[in-house]
């Protein structure tokens, strides 16, 4: 099992545009203008049930 990476990001559903998240300090670090997600960060999937 990997570790838990503690920089992630996720899609934003209102604007459409990929948002960094500290995962330690539980803030959004930053946000993407142009389309599509950053290079080498994970990206935050729902788990299934």
């Amino acid at each position: 099992m990997s570790p838990k990476r503690t920089i992630v990001q996720t899609k934003n559903p209102r604007s459409g545009h990929y948002v960094k998240i500290d995962r330690e300090a539980g803030k959004i670090i930053s946000h993407k203008s142009s389309g599509g997600p950053y290079k080498n960060i994970p990206i935050i999937r729902k788990k299934s049930k």
